[in-house]
Formats: structure tokens, sequence, C-alpha cells
């Protein structure tokens, strides 16, 4: 039997919050915590019990203790009435936060629980201690402006996987601070700050003219911010990183790319070309036989081998695809950065390209989705930055930012989710 305290916090509710949860099975103990930015304490108090649940890696007894009544009685009582009545509450309103709620539902089904009730702030050693894991989430979210989720401390057997998010200790992959971007005359960006850590995967999502082409030309080099004292661009820490840097730690595949790229070039070339950032391979570039290995893999693990021969003019849109994941992926960068990457393609063919992307996740490898489709955003991505206008209006779990009302005002009009197995899509009305 597992003992699970969980607690939430929140500043200001709503304001940055934190979680925080303590594991114990005998004299083995596990903490984890982390938070938001822009939340509530509801939401706190749930997502602790959640990624409590979330950790547990098989199906698992446990006791779980909380100082929130809105959670015990929520998934005692009420949880019941509100399906019944399609997630509405007796006043036919919809019930708040029904997201967390929905994933909570599906998580208990997992496993052989019993709730129990403590008072709060009364004494009690591990009510306190899952509260000062909380307010430590909290804080780290309000130093970090965004989600932070610190991973588990001292694992000591316990059915508890590790987290696959990064610390918010830990050095950014890519690190914006204060940037101003100009295409010509428009300044695009005039305050840009983002960041991205290691297994962090993240997917940008906002309507066309949010500045999303603008911020990949950023990342490849295409465009520069305008250099001021508040101005800070790092990669890996590093922030005299060049082009050259980008192209073999970040592999970005976009719709330019893909437009502008020479239709006489064959498929081999496609992926060779990564090696020296052209749009074909010339004469004049030599390849080692372990470069020409490295690409052969490549084509084999993404299924164009038989097409290495063909002009990429004369592939599908969806071949073209994966040729241009192969140019991306030659240098093995432990980043990838993708504009769109299902856009124009069928059903089988976007199914297709999901699947090998979902693959590089698997292997470890970082992810940057840029798009305006949900539908492509992996169950692997669980942070979302909304785009608008050339500012960053939102940033947040995707449980949090993917609601009807988000999404609705962030594409101004109205829209309803719907969403299975993890994945999401976007119906009108």
């Amino acid at each position: 039997m597992i003992e699970i305290y969980t607690d939430g916090a929140c500043s200001g509710n709503p304001g940055p919050g934190g979680w925080g949860v303590l594991l114990r099975k005998g004299d083995a103990e596990t903490e984890l915590f982390g938070g938001e930015p822009a939340t509530t304490n509801n939401r706190m108090e749930l997502l602790a019990v959640i990624e409590a649940l979330q950790s547990l890696t098989q199906p698992t007894q446990a006791r779980i203790y909380t100082d929130s009544q809105y959670v015990q009685k929520g998934i005692s009582e009420w949880i019941h009435s509100w399906k019944q009545r399609g997630w509405k509450t007796a006043g036919k309103d919809p019930v708040k936060n029904e997201d967390l709620w929905r994933r909570l539902d599906t998580l208990v089904a997992k496993h052989t629980l019993k709730w129990h009730w403590v008072r709060g702030h009364n004494g009690h050693p591990e009510n306190e201690r899952a509260d000062a894991l909380a307010r430590a989430g909290l804080e780290q979210a309000r130093r970090a402006g965004r989600p932070v989720r610190q991973p588990i401390l001292a694992s000591i057997d316990l059915p508890v996987k590790e987290s696959s998010r990064s610390g918010g200790d830990s050095i950014p992959i890519l690190d914006i601070e204060h940037a101003t971007v100009y295409r010509g005359d428009t300044c695009v960006f005039s305050d840009l700050s983002f960041a991205l850590r290691a297994g962090e995967h993240a997917a940008i999502l906002g309507p066309n003219g949010a500045g999303k082409s603008t911020l990949l030309k950023l990342l490849s080099g295409e465009v520069h911010a305008m250099s001021r004292d508040e101005m800070r661009m790092a990669l890996f820490g590093d922030e005299r990183w060049n082009v050259w840097d980008v192209r073999k730690q970040i592999g970005i595949v976009s719709h330019d790319l893909q437009r502008d790229y020479l239709i006489c070039a064959e498929g081999q070339n496609v992926v060779l070309s990564g090696f020296y950032a052209n749009n074909d391979t010339y004469e004049y570039q030599q390849f080692t036989k372990t470069q020409m290995t490295r690409a052969y893999e490549v084509m084999q693990e993404l299924g164009v081998m038989s097409l290495s021969s063909r002009r990429f003019g004369h592939l599908s849109t969806g071949e073209q695809r994966r040729f241009l994941l192969g140019r991306a992926l030659v240098h093995d960068p432990p980043v990838l950065v993708l504009d769109e990457p299902t856009s124009g393609l069928d059903l089988k063919a976007c199914f297709q390209y999901l699947d090998l992307l979902r693959a590089q996740i698997a292997k470890g490898k970082t992810v940057l989705l840029v798009t305006h489709h949900l539908h492509e955003i992996p169950p692997e991505i669980d942070r979302v930055i909304f785009l608008k206008d050339g500012k960053i209006v939102a940033d947040g779990f995707k449980s949090t930012l993917l609601t009807d009302d988000q999404v609705s005002r962030l594409f101004d009009g109205k829209i309803t989710l719907v969403q299975a197995n993890g994945w999401y899509q976007a119906l009108p009305g």
C-alpha cells in the first residue's frame, strides 16, 4: 500500500500556483512538485493528485490524503452526477476545471484508491511537507514565467517513473529574452522571451500572421534580433553561437524550405545536403564514408531508401517532407523544430508522419512544433504556447490551455475541441 500526500498553493487565486506530492511506501519516499505562472488554487489541488497518479508505472493500491474538500468530495461524490449530466452541474452549467476532472477520472480507474481528507495547516507532518513542496513549485513557476515540473527526488523501491520534464534549474536548450525583431519596416516581435529545456516538448500555436514564420527564421539565423542591452539569445547556454551551431544542433523543417528546395535534386542528395545546409549538393562538396553511411541510415529509418534516386520535384508532398526530415536528422541533432509538419498530407501520410515524429521523441529528441493545426500535436507534447500578434499571450500545460474558450479567443472564432487518446481536434461552433 502506497500513501500519497498532495497539496496545492496559489498566490492571488488566480495567480502563480504550485502543487506538491509526497509518496511513501514503508520507509521509501518520493517527492515531486511543479507549478504554473497563472492558475487557481483548485487547479493546483487537482493537478497534485493527477501528477501523483501519473507518476505510477503500474496499477497500485494507495491511500490519498488531501486537505482539499473540493478534490475529496469531487472525486468521491460529485463526479458521478457530473458525468451523468454530460459534465454539467445541477444548474446545467459546465463543470469548472472539466479538463482536469476528466484526466483524474481516467487515472483513478487504473488504481485501487482510498481517499482521506485532512485539515490543512493544522500540524499534520506529511500535509505540511506537501504544502512546502507546492510553495516551492509556485516560486519556481513565478520566477520562470512558465510551467515547471521538478524531477522526482529520491525514488527507492517505488513503482514511480522518472519525470520527462527537466528541472527548473537546468540550462535551457534555447533561451530568448526581450528580443525585438523586424522584417523590413514591420516590427514582428517587440519583447519576445521564450525558453525551451531538454525533454520539454512544446507546441507554439497561433493564427496566420501571429509571427510563427518569423520565429522560425529567428531560430535558423535568417533574421536577427536588434542588439539591445536587455536582449539575450543563447543556445545550450552559449550566447556566441552562429548559424552552423544551429544547423548541427537544431534540425528545422519548414514550409519555406520545402517550397524553395530545388526540384531537380535527387532524394539521396536532399539528405546529404543537410551537412552543408544547401538546397542540393554540388560537385565541389565532398562527403566522407561516415556521412554517406549516416545518410543511408536516415533514409532507411524514414522508409524512403527506395526513393533515393528520384528527383525532389517528382515526389509526393509527404515523400518530400520525409526527405527534408532526413536532411534535418542527418546531424543527429538533439532538437527538432517542425513547421506545420502534416499540412497538405492526406490522412494516411499525415498519420505516418506523426508516427515518425513520435518515434523521434521516443529516441530522446526534444521537439518544438510550430503550427495552427491542433491535430498535429502528439500526446507527448504537454506544453503549449499561444502566439498572437507577435506576442506570447499564454504559456502552460496542454490540458490547461486547449479548451473551447481559450482556443476560440486565440483564433477569434467559436471553436469546439474534441479529444481522444491524447490527441485534439478543432471543430466549428
